[in-house]
């Protein structure tokens, strides 16, 4: 009986470790630079590799179910980042949001963030869980705009 308790808890702690798991500054960096260098190189496969099309645990939400709807994903990102594209821009800064969407295993979404002059931004953002040891994307990529209003007058 001992030892089923004891089993038992190792199993919980051990689950707890897992649940628990928080992305850092740099695997978040790390993962929308492979997304970003996949898009400056046209390379669908490596952009591909960063999904998990495992639908195990949020068949019903609406995310991508195969890699043809990724690819739609990643041909919209390249239309709408052309110009950080083409102009070769760094990604300025990254931001990293707990997110879990309702009937995922969503964790976190990150973006990033490319500056286009001093008061405009344009970025890109994925939805990730933690899966099999690793950061992997689960749900439709977002894009985004910020600009801001400097001498607006009130």
């Amino acid at each position: 009986m001992k030892i089923i308790t004891i089993g038992v808890l190792m199993i919980f702690l051990t689950l707890s470790a897992v649940q628990a798991q928080k992305i850092s500054k740099t695997e978040a960096r790390q993962l929308l630079t492979k997304a970003w260098v996949a898009l400056e190189t046209s390379d669908t496969s490596s952009f591909l590799s960063l999904w998990s099309l495992n639908d195990s645990i949020s068949i019903h939400h609406n995310r991508p179910h195969t890699k043809e709807q990724i690819i739609e994903n990643f041909n919209f990102i390249l239309i709408y980042l052309d110009t950080a594209l083409y102009k070769n821009l760094p990604i300025q800064s990254i931001r990293i949001s707990e997110m879990n969407l309702a009937g995922t295993d969503t964790k976190y979404w990150i973006q990033a963030w490319f500056q286009y002059d001093k008061n405009r931004y344009k970025g890109f953002g994925l939805y990730v869980a933690y899966l099999k040891n690793k950061w992997v994307v689960r749900d439709y990529p977002s894009t985004s705009t910020l600009q801001r209003n400097v001498g607006a007058k009130k």
